[in-house]
């Protein structure tokens, strides 16, 4: 297998094409005739045939769908060209997280309780030692923003639920963060979007998404991205050494290098999350703050087990009332729109209660067909 390859000779690199590909984008052009073979046809920008749209006309790169460099260049989103489903590829270089793929391989199992990401399919490069893994489309939990309490504390029961399922199976995920939290947007957009236009679609760039709320269409949550995460023998001792994911305030992380007890550091990490990411960017879930205080606390010992933290998380949602559960989920940023969408969501109140729509919007698990 080849090292890494230097691309900045080839025409089609950056500095010598304006709207060109980057160093790193050039892997997925190396396996485009590979995965097309495979049945996943990524986008006209990494064909070998490739012809810059704007090339002889008035156009900028950044006016052209083919002109748009990704976001993450590790992930790519790709057509199933045997039915035209929108998927994404996940490369995994062995060198760097070797147990990655058994892992989530060793995770995807139909099981209502399960939110690890599942894929359909696991590939192996011709060229590097790299696999990737074909998962279905995701997308960030606050692409689309949360309508009420009630959708943001199913949200947090769905990730609770996760984490004890793989605690359960003695999986320390190590790196439980908001990036690594995702759902399943389908009942809420019109179409996948494009990478780079969030409002555009991916087939057809032309048209707009359209966007609904979780209290009309629930959504199911997935933790993803297993990289660092670490499975443990029945009757193991639950130490490892300390890795450091994409939240370094850990306490223990002060005795690197060293050991911790990596279920620990999980729940710092979803106690933290929820402090950093929803309870500072919203003024409606101050009511989690004891909660999340007895999951950050300084020694480890100190700190719930998963099933301890989910059974308050349920004592806790059972005592939230009708009311408090519909109220908006106000996010700190409004200014302007603050007044419009107060009015929206009263109006919206009335038809809920109308319809008795449940304040607790709850999706149901995926169909055991889609593992592999």
């Amino acid at each position: 297998m080849e090292a890494r390859a230097d691309h900045s000779s080839d025409p089609m690199f950056w500095k010598n094409l304006f709207g060109g590909l980057s160093n790193a984008e050039f892997f997925w052009r190396d396996h485009y005739k590979f995965l097309e073979q495979k049945g996943y046809r990524l986008r006209s920008r990494y064909s070998p045939d490739w012809k810059p749209s704007w090339l002889s006309t008035n156009r900028k790169p950044v006016e052209c769908e083919d002109g748009q460099p990704p976001f993450r260049v590790t992930t790519m989103q790709a057509t199933q060209i045997s039915d035209g489903r929108v998927v994404v590829l996940k490369q995994i270089w062995e060198e760097d997280t070797p147990t990655e793929v058994d892992i989530t391989r060793f995770l995807c199992t139909p099981d209502p309780e399960n939110h690890s990401v599942y894929f359909y399919d696991v590939l192996h490069s011709p060229i590097y030692d790299v696999s990737f893994l074909v998962m279905p489309f995701l997308m960030r939990v606050h692409d689309i923003r949360f309508a009420t309490v009630g959708e943001v504390m199913e949200c947090f029961r769905q990730v609770f639920e996760g984490l004890r399922f793989l605690h359960h199976h003695l999986v320390s995920h190590r790196d439980v963060q908001i990036l690594n939290i995702m759902m399943d947007p389908m009942p809420l957009i019109s179409e996948v979007p494009h990478p780079v236009w969030e409002h555009r679609r991916f087939v057809d760039p032309e048209r707009r998404i359209k966007r609904r709320i979780r209290t009309d269409h629930p959504v199911r949550y997935y933790i993803i991205d297993f990289g660092l995460s670490r499975r443990f023998s029945p009757g193991e001792p639950h130490i490892a050494p300390i890795v450091f994911g994409g939240d370094k305030s850990v306490p223990e992380y002060k005795n690197a290098p060293g050991d911790c007890d990596p279920f620990k550091v999980d729940i710092y990490h979803l106690g933290n999350m929820i402090r950093e990411d929803f309870m500072q960017e919203c003024l409606s879930l101050d009511f989690m703050r004891p909660l999340v205080e007895q999951m950050t606390r300084v020694e480890p010992s100190d700190r719930p087990t998963i099933e301890e933290a989910m059974q308050q998380f349920e004592q806790l949602l059972g005592s939230l009332s009708y009311w408090k559960l519909r109220s908006r989920y106000v996010y700190r940023d409004e200014v302007l729109g603050r007044p419009f969408r107060a009015v929206r969501h009263v109006l919206r109140t009335v038809r809920w209660m109308m319809t008795r729509t449940s304040a607790i919007p709850t999706q149901k698990a995926i169909a055991s067909d889609a593992y592999i």
